[in-house]
């Protein structure tokens, strides 16, 4: 282990750890009912989990001639199935797995005993990079190896005591738990990680299929992921992935720097809320979804990313024209008789203009986009077309009553009557073109680069103009759907 690694690997258990046996001491000094502990040698010296480990050297796999001992309780046992012929104890300052060739060892050495680990004779490495403690070296294989204690001598070397002790438990958060310092000085202790949730995706899949052990991805609220590892011969290994959020309680570890975190069993889940993080319940929706009106929805966007309302949908006609290219091809806006929205997909989506539409906003993202308020990363599988060829007729307004309202009129259909184009090139383009009337008010008139109609000719002369009102930051514009849209 280099300086930096044990000099980092202080620091945090000295700021964490610490902290974390203050306030827990006396369940390690204090046995509780039961057991009694072994006598030890007068030779024998007691340290601590983390000096023992602080003597491994990345690589230098090692035996241990001192008459060292470790004591700890152990945080995991094999009852259910999720842990294999290795005891892992911890004390107020580390964790550490001690590999034994037993099997059911819960008997002998279940959660919450004290063991006391005779270390003399005994070899320390890591597997892929989790530092452990063994029987031998292995170096048969393309990598050394710490092979388990011999089933023959684990009673002389890892030593039961008193028992019915209460494992401490660290709060810590996904993003702890993925800093590399932390990934030496907490591995294998027992932490718990509150306000987190599956993956959508698997909720419903089994923890871990027959074949192997299995990765689930776990993330809070803040985007941050873990994954939870659970082994194909776990009691639970078919029981489904719950899909609410809550804590959740494991033994952390590392592989290869990826932080990962191993249950118990199912007690160690506590998932009760059925909110999710982007607002979706857990509690299945009434069918049909409520329908909620596009002005609502726009009322609970507050000027931050907000989430749109769980087991509810939106309908409406589409006011846009993707077959144009005046919009982004992910992109529709549709109205209905209260307001208008930007609804952005994941993907291409096939609506064309004035087809009537129903989309399931629950839990969806409520964001601005240059201004523009939309429903963002939206599955268009969630979109369900109602009825094609609707007809929806635009609000007739003067330019300066659209400027006065345009917040208010957002992602709505307009039409100016007697409006002159003003173009500096003389065609539909990126800027330069404006929109005036005879209220004395002009606004700008956006056409997209990739519109089909970007660089065609602006008519002369008193025209009607009909678009959707779209804000680019604090510019208002006008944007056409189509070169039909403005009329003799």
């Amino acid at each position: 282990m280099n300086t930096f690694i044990k000099k980092s690997f202080g620091l945090i258990a000295l700021a964490i750890l610490t902290t974390f046996a203050s306030c827990r001491k006396e369940e390690f000094d204090q046995p509780l009912p039961g057991g009694s502990d072994p006598k030890l040698d007068a030779t024998d010296t007691v340290i601590t989990i983390r000096d023992l480990k602080a003597i491994y050297d990345t690589f230098q796999f090692k035996t241990i001639n001192r008459d060292w001992v470790i004591v700890g309780v152990v945080n995991s046992d094999d009852k259910a199935g999720n842990f294999y012929k290795s005891v892992i104890i911890q004390d107020s300052t580390a964790a550490i797995p001690i590999r034994i060739d037993i099997s059911d060892y819960y008997t002998k050495f279940p959660v919450g005993r004290k063991v006391f680990v005779k270390c003399k004779g005994l070899s320390i490495g890591d597997y892929g990079g989790s530092i452990q403690l063994g029987g031998l070296v292995d170096n048969t294989g393309s990598f050394p190896s710490v092979e388990p204690i011999p089933s023959a001598l684990v009673s002389q070397h890892v030593l039961p005591g008193s028992y019915f002790y209460e494992v401490p438990i660290l709060d810590v958060t996904i993003a702890d738990l993925n800093v590399p310092a932390n990934q030496i000085a907490l591995q294998n202790m027992l932490v718990r990680l509150n306000d987190v949730e599956f993956d959508a995706t698997e909720i419903g899949a089994p923890f871990s299929i027959a074949t192997g052990s299995t990765n689930r991805a776990l993330f809070d609220c803040s985007g941050d992921e873990l994954v939870v590892r659970t082994s194909n011969y776990a009691s639970f290994a078919s029981s489904p992935i719950p899909c609410n959020k809550g804590s959740i309680t494991g033994i952390y570890s590392v592989f290869n720097g990826d932080a990962q975190l191993t249950i118990r069993d199912l007690n160690d889940l506590k998932l009760t809320d059925p909110a999710r993080c982007d607002g979706v319940s857990c509690t299945p929706c009434p069918d049909p979804l409520a329908t909620v009106s596009i002005e609502t929805v726009r009322a609970i966007y507050v000027g931050s990313t907000t989430t749109a309302p769980a087991c509810s949908k939106i309908t409406g006609v589409v006011i846009s024209d993707s077959s144009n290219k005046n919009i982004d091809y992910k992109n529709i806006i549709i109205q209905d008789a209260t307001a208008g929205i930007v609804v952005r997909f994941l993907t291409a989506h096939d609506f064309k203009l004035n087809d009537s539409v129903e989309i399931d906003i629950s839990g969806q993202q409520l964001s601005t986009f240059a201004g523009q308020l939309q429903v963002n990363n939206v599955d268009v599988n969630r979109a369900t077309l109602i009825k094609p060829n609707g007809v929806l007729s635009p609000r007739v307004a003067t330019v300066a009553d659209i400027n006065a309202n345009f917040s208010l009129w957002e992602s709505t259909l307009v039409k100016v009557v007697g409006a002159n184009i003003s173009s500096t090139s003389g065609n539909y383009g990126t800027s330069g073109v404006t929109v005036s009337d005879g209220s004395g008010a002009n606004i700008v008139l956006y056409t997209r680069s990739a519109a089909t109609f970007n660089g065609s000719p602006v008519p002369t002369g008193t025209v009607n103009v009909t678009a959707i009102l779209v804000p680019f930051n604090s510019t208002k514009q006008l944007m056409l759907r189509n070169t039909t849209d403005v009329t003799p």
